[in-house]
């Protein structure tokens, strides 16, 4: 072993060493009242409490949707629409056609058998099987930093789209607190930032069977905990595709669509009160990245000529 791969293997090491002494420290000590696991976040407490704290956001997206797009009336699709529970929340108060697409086939059974008023479809990575030109506005939430192949997935939309239709995105920007998508078992902020994909796989590993975890919801199965998911490392390369602010205008710039707005959304302190005072940094160059809750944008195919 050369002297480099020493050093390396060391830091490595301590590096493994201390973020699992932050994320027990997160969990177990007065510092777990700046982290995601809180008696007073119940979100990982159950499917039915997860499901409800996503559905509380509806009145925020539409707010937010209907500055620029009406649902009533128009044929929608929901990229990334999980169990279908938001789409269904939509439609609680607009009348239009309901169009659910999901690529994890156990979602799309469930929403069939639980909303028989959503139209589900499965997609792939780089396909929807829909009709060109047959949709007349595309919203997408929190899915884009799960896409594998956004660039085709993107181009599929402009497809589909109706001339003069839009394609509205809500996403979670990579560098944000949270972007590692593993505030439930690493509770701090920016880990992903500080520390390596590799340490924190490791570390959730050793977190996931330590008796200080509060198992989520979402790793229970008929009421079993599943085996540890955080083995499975190229699963969760594929998981997260690290798409940054910067990174996903560049790939706009490789697309059609006409941009219409884009506003970078900061902490409204729903979760903590002393978000707020950070929530201007996301108007920040350069901060913007780390202090985006939410990247919003809408994009319109435009109208033949």
């Amino acid at each position: 072993m050369t002297t480099a791969d020493l050093n390396k293997t060391i830091f490595a090491h301590l590096s493994d060493k201390l973020c699992y002494a932050m994320a027990l420290a997160f969990l177990q000590t007065p510092l777990k009242r700046f982290g995601f696991r809180t008696p007073s976040i119940t979100r990982f407490d159950s499917t039915e409490n997860w499901e409800a704290d996503r559905v509380a956001d509806v009145s925020a997206y539409r707010t937010l949707f209907t500055r620029f797009a009406q649902f009533e009336g128009k044929r929608v699709l929901d990229l990334g629409c999980n169990k279908g529970y938001l789409l269904n929340s939509f439609l609680q108060n607009e009348k239009f056609t309901a169009i659910g697409a999901d690529i994890v086939t156990s979602y799309l059974d469930y929403g069939r058998a639980t909303y028989p008023n959503i139209t589900f479809i499965q997609t792939t990575p780089s396909s929807i099987p829909l009709e060109s030109e047959t949709i007349d506005l595309v919203y997408t939430i929190d899915t884009v930093e799960h896409l594998s192949r956004p660039r085709e997935i993107f181009s599929e939309v402009f497809r589909v789209l109706k001339p003069g239709g839009q394609f509205l995105v809500h996403f979670n920007p990579w560098l944000n607190p949270y972007g590692s998508h593993m505030e439930d078992i690493i509770p701090f902020p920016w880990p992903h930032v500080v520390f390596s994909m590799d340490t924190l796989l490791t570390t959730a590993a050793r977190v996931y069977d330590s008796p200080a975890y509060p198992t989520a919801c979402y790793f229970i199965d008929n009421g079993k905990k599943v085996s540890n998911p955080f083995l499975d490392r190229d699963k969760w390369a594929e998981y997260l595709n690290k798409m940054t602010i910067r990174r996903f205008n560049r790939l706009l710039k490789t697309l059609p669509f006409a941009l219409q707005h884009q506003e970078r959304i900061g902490f409204g302190g729903k979760t903590f009160k002393f978000s707020k005072a950070v929530k201007g940094l996301s108007q920040v160059r350069l901060l913007d990245e780390f202090f985006t809750n939410a990247l919003f944008t809408v994009l319109t195919k435009p109208s033949h000529r």
